[in-house]
């Protein structure tokens, strides 16, 4: 839920596509989005619907009392990985570590997901590694929701 007041921040809909073994686990999310000039900007990182990040400016239709997203209007420059964390003892340290890297999380502890938001202003370099590395190690695995960050070399 966003830090300010909320009654100037509305949830914004986006339809998602299930596969044959119903991921994701529902086919609709709701993301938390402020009015602007140009749109609505999105507020909240999303678990499950690609293509968006917080920052981004979107533009909605409203059906009754829901607004549903329509189109992105203008990247805020924001990537978005979801990382599932193999046990559940790993999350909070996992959570700690992205954090320590600059990228602010939310958690969803029943299936140990945490979707992560990589400001623009921050490189990919220190968190690929830890990502790659745990990955590896085998206490976590990952993709990207969406990726607005340029690849090091060294990652290529």
């Amino acid at each position: 839920m966003p830090s300010e007041q909320t009654s100037a921040y509305k949830i914004v809909l986006w339809r998602l596509e299930q596969d044959a073994q119903g991921y994701p686990p529902a086919s609709v999310e709701g993301l938390w989005a402020k009015p602007t000039a140009a749109g609505y900007q999105v507020d909240s990182v999303a678990f499950y619907a690609y293509g968006i990040a917080p920052g981004d400016i979107i533009s909605v239709t409203e059906d009754g009392e829901q607004s549903w997203f329509d189109s992105l209007q203008q990247s805020g420059g924001a990537s978005v990985f979801r990382i599932v964390v193999k046990a559940a003892g790993d999350l909070d340290q996992v959570r700690a570590a992205l954090e320590d890297f600059g990228c602010p999380c939310q958690v969803e502890k029943a299936v140990r997901m945490l979707a992560v938001e990589v400001p623009p202003s921050r490189s990919l370099d220190t968190l690929l590694y830890y990502l790659l590395t745990q990955r590896e190690a085998g206490t976590l695995d990952f993709e990207e929701g969406v990726l607005r960050h340029a690849i090091p070399e060294e990652f290529r």
